[in-house]
């Protein structure tokens, strides 16, 4: 990393760092002796560092609060599309994928197994039987069919599967996006789609399933995973909702239910740990390492 500002160890720097980490710039701040140092990822952003520690000891800039609105605020009717195109602009991927779901809910509801439906499920490699042949699929294999292997996140059955998971992607979606790039929550959520998709019909022998929850699931292990591996990144999540989120999971495999994909739901989740805590471990250990670099 590189050394961009040296300031009073007894300056309060949490909330310069907050304005920081709202700019997208990574940073880390340390004491040496009886200063302390602020370093950045890039000399590129020393400058810049600089330029925003003077505006905001000077009280020209401060950090914005931490987003804490609810869904239903963001989406009320008296705000109307200001606060809609204000939320899209600030978390494209999550908002777009909430509003792909809602008009799919309404024009091709799960449950109506219509043409459109069938659009979006995910494909029959077993082409009927019980008995997948790994080298045909590989050699047939065509990008409609791995879109396919995506889009079954996008179906909902009926308001009450579709509230459940809008609301969670809302929550989790939006604190990823707004530490990390949009591209990289859209890979994530990619990567989780095509884990607990393929695990429940390979589980379930079935492709007549849907939903979001695999992947709200693996969000919320994403998460999980930087706040215990990576905490300096501000990516958390109250320790209420670790308890509630495993315990509802629990609780909804005992039940068993045939219309609730339980493998997706665990795989989802698995993945989900794993991705994140291999992405914040590389992270801690790259800025440890630059940070020795500095000193």
């Amino acid at each position: 990393m590189f050394k961009a500002l040296d300031v009073e160890a007894q300056e309060n720097l949490s909330q310069f760092s907050r304005l920081l980490w709202q700019q997208r710039m990574s940073h880390r701040i340390y004491q040496d002796g009886n200063r302390q140092i602020v370093a950045v990822a890039s000399s590129a952003d020393i400058a810049h560092a600089s330029r925003l520690y003077e505006q905001w000891k000077s009280g020209e800039i401060a950090p914005s609060p931490e987003d804490n609105t609810s869904f239903t605020e963001y989406f009320s009717f008296n705000k109307g599309a200001n606060s809609l195109f204000a939320a899209l602009w600030r978390y494209p991927v999550t908002i777009s994928l909430i509003l792909v779901c809602c008009l799919l809910a309404i024009i091709a509801p799960l449950n109506s197994l219509s043409d459109t439906v069938r659009l979006f499920l995910y494909p029959d490699f077993a082409l009927g039987t019980r008995t997948i042949n790994i080298s045909a699929v590989l050699n047939n294999f065509s990008f409609r069919q791995f879109l396919n292997m995506i889009s079954p996140m996008l179906l909902h059955a009926g308001i009450l599967h579709l509230s459940f998971n809008m609301l969670w992607l809302w929550e989790f979606g939006r604190r990823i996006e707004a530490k990390q790039a949009s591209w990289s929550l859209l890979i994530l959520i990619i990567i989780l789609a095509l884990v607990s998709n393929t695990a429940q019909y390979l589980m379930s022998a079935s492709i007549y399933f849907g939903g979001m929850s695999g992947v709200v699931y693996g969000l919320f292990a994403y998460i999980w995973m930087w706040q215990l591996f990576d905490p300096a990144k501000g990516i958390n999540l109250p320790a209420n909702l670790v308890f509630f989120m495993l315990l509802a999971l629990i609780i909804l495999t005992m039940i068993g239910l045939d219309s609730i994909a339980d493998t997706a739901h665990i795989a989802g989740l698995l993945c989900g740990v794993l991705y994140g805590a291999v992405v914040a471990t590389i992270s801690r250990i790259q800025r440890a390492y630059k940070s020795k670099e500095v000193s």
